[in-house]
């Protein structure tokens, strides 16, 4: 299932007693089923009027395959006099399934790819080793090889883990050999859980990578499993996962640049602390809200500097705030913003360079930032000029992602580090 494929199919469903021809388009927000029904313009316009229920989920099948597709709404019907109409509905995501019925709102497992993962973890599954002649001191062979490694756990609330995926083309394609590989995101749970609790682990690590890298990094909805949708049930616990399709999967923006090659994370995988990792995705009651927010400034850079400003701005309050209530839940904290602010410096325990500069301090940058803040949000203050605006704008989000370093368990000397080769300087690096 991808992005422009139309099926032709028959409906099968629960809600649907005949078997009707339809066709299934997939498209940017999902798939749009076109259903021709034999109704008059009387009974069309009024089933536009009175919007009656549609089938939900709606399985459908064809020389491909079942398919299940759920979340629907109406999109409204066409009216004719001569008795034939055409009523449109829009399903969210379609699934790989439906011979046994199962609606898949719930799931027990649900896997995705995420742009920069395999980089920020450092797996692949290809190996790559040289034999040299000796004799003419140059390489006389190249052996590549294809294997998929155990699986990596991070932990969480869903016992979330990385797993490593490849396919190969034996056929060359203009002399060019290839081994296309991924490392995926997979989350399990003891028992069924809804669509949405499996997905927004997924959003935490797609936020994170987001965080990572400055940068919008896209996420994939690649397959999900039910337990009693299984074929047959194998003795060495594997299971068959279902093919699952849908473009709202992850966070979505104005940005249609695929993450380079050449973008380096701000720290790995290997600098954190393993315990801390599977901590902050257990948190996510905490730290969702703060991250979500923040990563907006990352997806939408084209909105006016003001605006991503008041954006970061928010998304420090609510972290400060987050932090805050964490370490005392049976109290409300009452701060103001500049306290939220050293509240996160507190956290980190240091002052970054990227966020005060080579000689501030955390006062100094906490006044100054809540007054251009101020310049921004109140109609009374004097307009903060732009490109102050864009400043503390890099370097609030800069302080974002120091606490997240610190969250995961990365030393502080990794963070000063990366500050030292450049890459964090906001005068120099939009990114």
């Amino acid at each position: 299932m991808k992005l422009g494929d139309v099926r032709i199919a028959h409906t099968s469903s629960n809600n649907q007693d005949n078997d009707e021809a339809v066709v299934a388009e997939f498209d940017e927000k999902g798939v749009l089923v076109s259903w021709p029904r034999t109704l008059g313009f009387i009974d069309a316009f009024f089933l536009n009027v009175n919007k009656h229920k549609i089938p939900d989920p709606l399985v459908l099948r064809d020389e491909k395959g079942w398919l299940t597709l759920t979340n629907g709404i109406t999109v409204g019907t066409s009216a004719s006099t001569l008795g034939h109409s055409l009523e449109r509905i829009r399903y969210e995501r379609a699934i790989h399934a439906g011979a046994k019925g199962v609606d898949y709102g719930e799931i027990d497992g649900m896997t995705s790819e995420i742009e920069g993962l395999a980089k920020w973890a450092s797996r692949t599954p290809v190996e790559t080793k040289l034999s040299f002649n000796q004799e003419s001191n140059g390489v006389e062979s190249v052996e590549i090889t294809a294997r998929n490694i155990d699986p990596l756990p991070l932990g969480g609330p869903l016992s979330l883990e990385l797993i490593t995926s490849y396919s190969h083309k034996p056929v060359p394609e203009n002399g060019v050999y290839s081994i296309s590989t991924a490392l995926r995101v997979r989350t399990r749970s003891s028992q069924s859980e809804h669509w949405q609790t499996h997905q927004q682990t997924h959003r935490m690590m797609q936020d994170l990578m987001c965080l990572v890298y400055g940068k919008p990094c896209d996420a994939q909805l690649i397959s999900v499993m039910r337990e009693d949708d299984q074929d047959q049930i194998r003795s060495d616990g594997r299971r068959f996962w279902r093919d699952a399709y849908e473009p709202a999967f992850g966070r979505s923006g104005d940005s249609e640049a695929q993450l380079s090659e050449k973008a380096e994370p701000l720290f790995y995988l290997a600098d954190t602390d393993k315990a801390q990792v599977s901590q902050w995705l257990l948190d996510y009651s905490y730290w969702s809200r703060p991250t979500w927010i923040a990563i907006s400034a990352i997806y939408y850079p084209n909105v006016p500097v003001e605006s991503l400003l008041l954006q970061v701005a928010v998304a420090l309050e609510a972290l400060g705030y987050a932090i805050a209530k964490k370490a005392a839940p049976e109290q409300k904290p009452k701060l103001h913003f500049v306290g939220y602010l050293m509240v996160i410096f507190d956290f980190l325990g240091y002052e970054p360079p990227a966020v005060v500069g080579k000689n501030g301090d955390r006062e100094s940058w906490c006044k100054s930032f809540n007054a251009a803040y101020k310049g921004v949000k109140h109609a009374d203050k004097d307009l903060t000029e732009s490109r102050e605006a864009w400043r503390r704008m890099r370097e609030g989000l800069n302080l974002f992602r120091c606490w997240l370093a610190s969250a995961l368990g990365v030393p502080n000397e990794v963070i000063l580090n990366v500050r030292l080769s450049g890459n964090w300087d906001p005068e120099l690096h939009h990114s």
